[in-house]
């Protein structure tokens, strides 16, 4: 059965290219301005699924959706790692970057490539909803003055050329991306899992939580805290824990264990990484 997924952006963004990899080509796309609106769409039944980035390998979390996460009530069904490659894009392949006065992209993107900006200084970074978009605009304008850093498929799309590619700041880059469902899906055997909680303000709280963890061999890939609002300095940990043998057995041993040791906890899913 085809899903309709949502995701921020327009074709052409790495946004529609993780929800591809992860759920196929014959998806049916509902394309979304903000994030908000993903989790939105998958609340309310308007999309099965959602596919938001969670951390990008230059630029780190994306505290938004951590925060979003929080506030909705759905559940992690799988990870995608996309492999990104950064390119400033402009209407033909004759235009010298020294002619280029502003750059349109998303403002993790701009960050992400926070190198190029400053090695050329008169080009001004402008902030823009998404990659593919910004390609897009670049595109309606039609002004060889302007230019949008995004992805070789946005590129492509939209008829235009690559006037210098990779201009991330490392050439290793990737945005880790979550698959989200309002109610969680059967997996098999789960390789992740991840879980929202506070810790009581004792000395060692956090040291006992994953050191029984660490008891079954559970390997703690991510820590995140994020402020709670209301009680200023207190905070909410997201972790996220990962097995090897008898993955969902021990997942879910990890669980248990760890609910009298939090304040508050909540799963937000057992899932795998898709490939």
């Amino acid at each position: 059965m085809t899903k309709r997924v949502a995701y921020q952006g327009i074709s052409g963004s790495f946004s529609s290219m993780a929800a591809r990899a992860m759920f196929g080509n014959e998806l049916i796309p509902v394309q979304t301005k903000r994030f908000r609106e993903i989790f939105e769409h998958v609340t309310r039944g308007t999309a099965d699924l959602g596919v938001v980035p969670i951390e990008n390998a230059l630029a780190g979390s994306i505290h938004e959706n951590y925060d979003l996460l929080s506030e909705f009530s759905c559940s992690i069904v799988g990870e995608y790692f996309c492999p990104v490659q950064l390119n400033l894009l402009g209407l033909s392949s004759g235009i010298p970057i020294s002619s280029i006065s502003r750059v349109f992209s998303h403002p993790k993107a701009i960050e992400q490539c926070s190198d190029f900006f400053e090695q050329n200084p008169t080009l001004s970074p402008i902030v823009f909803s998404d990659t593919a978009g910004a390609a897009l605009h670049v595109k309606d304008l039609g002004d060889p003055t302007v230019a949008a850093v995004a992805s070789n498929e946005a590129a492509c799309e939209y008829g235009l050329a690559i006037l210098q590619p990779a201009i991330q700041n490392h050439a290793l880059n990737a945005t880790r991306f979550f698959a989200i469902a309002a109610t969680p899906l059967p997996i098999k055997d789960p390789s992740k899992c991840s879980l929202e909680l506070t810790l009581p303000h004792k000395p060692a709280s956090l040291y006992k939580l994953l050191g029984s963890f660490a008891e079954l061999s559970i390997n703690v890939t991510k820590i995140e805290s994020r402020p709670i609002p209301g009680k200023p300095f207190e905070y909410t940990f997201h972790l996220d824990l990962e097995s090897g043998e008898r993955q969902g057995e021990i997942l879910r041993t990890a669980v248990v264990r760890a609910r009298p040791l939090a304040g508050e906890l909540r799963t937000l899913g057992f899932y795998s990484t898709v490939s």
